[in-house]
């Protein structure tokens, strides 16, 4: 057990329910339970309409909801608590259905994401040929910038600057996080939209294990958002395998507080339940 971690919860993890993920759910939850975490979340993926592999991430609803309300009961106690979550993938088209989809099973909590931009994913090298850095990044901002505005019915906005992750690799020589010199325009409209629309920003500690040597999204955006008016932070380790639970958390609420911030949330039945940050 970590005595640094036993206050915060990792609110960001997928398993076998994913089609990126071949882990047992319990093992993602007790692996939380070892590292002396206050819980966890599951969270698996639904992007419907995702062209590169047709069906990867449908999400079957009636075994997902079943198994992770039964953890839930099972695992849970006073020290320790599982949360039933969705990473939902963002597409302006998609917005009727997911409004109804959220309407109609009882999550927690809900991070929507921009995995797919105009069809394609950055996670694919295609999205970045025969482009600038900056026409890609900007293109992925704008994306962001449009769905958050026309659809708002999630709790946290996931991994802000996803792209850094992968345009970093694709790019020689880049910064290995968004310049706000040259996108700190559309950084700010995504980060007052969010504020405006009570939506909280996800602290996605899986950018350090992807070598950008801040979270998703950079210490800068994050201190940019408090200076913003943003107060809601969640926190979650984006874990595909059971080491990755937790990963980076170490140091994570000094780290927080130096960008402002004092608290973070946690949702329960889409509410969020606020937690200080003990550094």
């Amino acid at each position: 057990m970590r005595e640094d971690l036993h206050n915060l919860f990792d609110c960001h993890m997928h398993t076998s329910f994913s089609g990126d993920c071949q882990v047992d759910p319990i093992l993602q939850i007790r692996r939380g339970k070892e590292l002396g975490l206050g819980g966890v979340t599951i969270t698996d993926h639904l992007d419907l309409d995702y062209k590169e592999e047709p069906g990867l991430f449908d999400l079957d609803f009636p075994s997902y909801i079943e198994e992770i309300s039964k953890l839930q009961k099972e695992e849970s106690d006073e020290s320790f608590q599982v949360g039933l979550g969705l990473e939902l993938g963002l597409q302006e088209h998609l917005k009727e259905e997911h409004h109804n989809l959220l309407k109609k099973y009882p999550f927690d909590y809900v991070i929507g994401s921009i995995h797919v931009v105009n069809g394609v994913d950055p996670y694919y090298a295609p999205y970045f040929q025969d482009r600038s850095i900056v026409e890609a990044y900007t293109e992925y901002l704008e994306a962001c910038l449009r769905n958050v505005n026309q659809f708002h019915e999630f709790d946290s906005f996931g991994h802000l600057d996803y792209i850094a992750r992968y345009g970093s690799h694709f790019y020689k020589d880049v910064p290995k996080k968004l310049d706000l010199k040259t996108y700190g325009g559309l950084v700010d409209a995504i980060l007052e939209a969010l504020i405006r629309y009570d939506i909280a920003l996800e602290v996605n500690t899986a950018g350090f294990r992807h070598g950008l040597g801040n979270p998703n999204p950079s210490f800068e955006i994050i201190t940019r958002y408090k200076e913003l008016g943003g107060q809601l932070l969640t926190i979650g380790a984006d874990a595909h395998r059971t080491e990755e639970v937790g990963l980076h958390f170490e140091n994570m609420a000094a780290l927080l507080r130096e960008c402002g911030f004092d608290s973070y949330a946690v949702f329960r039945n889409r509410k969020p339940e606020i937690y200080p940050l003990v550094s």
